[in-house]
């Protein structure tokens, strides 16, 4: 029987070395502007490209709840020029599984996640395309042609993840903090730590080809604000495993500063302003 008090042997198995296994769906990458994206990386994280990346993917096998879909767009950056990995602009999920996702990242690991209103992933013998939709919108809108690249430069960033039966390793670059209560009832953002976590993951299917991709935005979600300038390539991949095995506590970061990076990831603009907006249930 279930119990509000678990077992000591429960609390050491919770999010235990969490992974996403048997991982399937289309990697991206395209162009954009710089001066755009350089201004959604927070100090001390740098740029090293001008090239949004991303993925639409079905978790077949979460070691922390039921199978889900997720999409993400990210930046490559660096960390005081001895250290590269990724930094998510946002993780949206959805299916079965795809709060105990959102709990597992969010919660877990401070990894900018939210729930979309659906996500659709879909393969045809050598084409493959998806879509994610929030708010009444298709936010992203992928196609996957298997074959030669858009531009075969983007094939030396898939190489590094994506090495086919060889265990490959990635960094990935949050910030942790706390939403500390004053005397006035405002919540403010304190104790703002920069972290990096490492994952090992495994590649046993690996297929190139040509991208065409659609941006929009909701308020909630500013995909649009990082243009396509020019689609690099996809990948349609495999991971047979992919685990969170470490997680590197980097430095403290000046929480004023560091604050407005870290809301249109995880939360929607109703929490800033909840008496402006109705609601009809």
């Amino acid at each position: 029987m279930s119990s509000y008090v678990v077992s000591q042997e429960d609390v050491k198995n919770f999010l235990n070395l969490p992974s996403m296994n048997d991982q399937e769906g289309i990697s991206f990458a395209y162009a954009t502007d710089p001066d755009a994206l350089a201004k959604l990386i927070p100090a001390p994280l740098k740029l090293v490209a001008p090239v949004v990346c991303g993925y639409v993917v079905h978790m077949g096998k979460p070691s922390f709840g039921g199978p889900y879909l997720e999409q993400t767009l990210f930046a490559l950056v660096s960390y005081k020029d001895k250290m590269m990995g990724s930094y998510p602009l946002t993780l949206l999920l959805h299916g079965p599984g795809a709060e105990a996702g959102l709990v597992a990242g969010r919660e877990g690991t401070g990894i900018p996640k939210k729930l979309a209103d659906h996500i659709e992933l879909r393969r045809n013998d050598n084409s493959a395309s998806a879509t994610v939709e929030r708010h009444g919108k298709t936010l992203l809108s992928v196609d996957w042609e298997a074959g030669d690249v858009n531009d075969p430069s983007i094939l030396q960033t898939f190489g590094s993840q994506f090495a086919l039966n060889k265990e490959s390793k990635m960094n990935s670059f949050f910030f942790t903090h706390d939403l500390v209560q004053d005397k006035q009832g405002a919540n403010h953002f304190e104790n703002v730590e920069l972290v990096a976590t490492q994952m090992k993951s495994l590649a046993d299917r690996v297929e190139p080809g040509k991208l065409s991709i659609q941006l929009a935005s909701t308020e909630d979600d500013p995909f649009g604000e990082l243009p396509v300038l020019k689609p690099l390539g996809a990948m349609w991949y495999h991971f047979a495993t992919s685990t969170m095995f470490n997680t590197l506590h980097l430095e403290q970061v000046d929480a004023d500063k560091t604050a407005p990076y870290l809301i249109t990831g995880r939360y929607d603009r109703s929490m800033m302003n909840p008496l402006a907006t109705t609601y009809i249930i």
